[in-house]
């Protein structure tokens, strides 16, 4: 097992079906022991009950991860539970799904709330635990901040953002043995991905947009994250992964 008794932070790991627990997924697999988030008590309890039916080990904190005291109780959590910290990935992220016309001040602030702000909070908590190993932080980004689409300017920018956050993170941390690298999903899917698509759109969107020929599912993302954050990933920092089934390099060449 690549992450035996390591210690790993998952924001927004609590909703069935969504890339959060096909990540906890992965990393118990590889013999991590998780503390998880969700804005849902009851989602937070499911999630750790799922882990623990694997066999592992789980503690859980509701509440949103744009919250400074949702981060600082998530770290608390750890050191409580497990007296360490290794793994730390930021995968809370909202959209607006509106044309910049009609995006409300009050609705571009809640995106950049929860989708910078989330992670830089919880990553600056996280910091001093971190340092006693080393580690490795992933933040979850999307193809979004290389490939443009209308109707979420504000979820574009942030994404893109994170990915120079995670860049210039990378450099200064390295230092004390810290990597951090950002990972960008493709299409994958999930119930706020696809939940409103039909089996005959989603067959016509993995036939048409991904090289590959299929969508993403969480447990794609799930070991992607699990690779960054064991020692096989030692020699990347400051680095992205792409996970899409080639379709962001399909956009390119179209």
């Amino acid at each position: 097992m690549k992450l035996k008794d390591r210690v790993a932070i998952v924001t927004a790991a609590g909703k069935e079906g969504a890339m959060g627990r096909g990540i906890a997924r992965a990393l118990v697999a590889e013999g991590a022991h998780v503390v998880l988030n969700s804005s849902t008590p009851a989602n937070v309890d499911a999630a750790c009950a799922e882990v623990k039916a694997q066999g592992g080990r789980a503690a859980g904190v509701a509440g949103s991860a744009a919250d400074r005291d949702v981060c600082r109780r998530l770290v608390d959590a750890a050191m409580a539970e497990y007296g360490r910290l290794d793994i730390v990935v930021c995968n809370a992220g909202i959209n607006a799904f509106t044309d910049f016309e009609k995006t409300s001040e009050e609705r571009a602030r809640e995106v950049v709330e929860v989708n910078f702000f989330g992670t830089f909070n919880l990553c600056q908590e996280a910091l001093e635990p971190l340092k006693v190993r080393g580690g490795s932080i992933v933040v979850i980004t999307s193809v979004h901040a290389e490939s443009a689409y209308a109707g979420s300017s504000i979820y574009n920018f942030t994404k893109a953002g994170l990915n120079q956050f995670a860049a210039t993170l990378g450099l200064e941390l390295a230092k004390y043995r810290i990597r951090v690298n950002a990972l960008e999903p493709g299409w994958v899917q999930t119930p706020g991905s696809t939940g409103g698509m039909s089996p005959e759109e989603i067959a016509h969107a993995e036939k048409h947009s991904i090289p590959w020929g299929r969508m993403g599912q969480p447990a794609d993302i799930g070991r992607a994250v699990a690779f960054l954050a064991s020692d096989d990933a030692d020699y990347m920092t400051a680095s992205m992964m792409r996970v899409d089934g080639g379709m962001i390099a399909a956009e390119s060449h179209g």
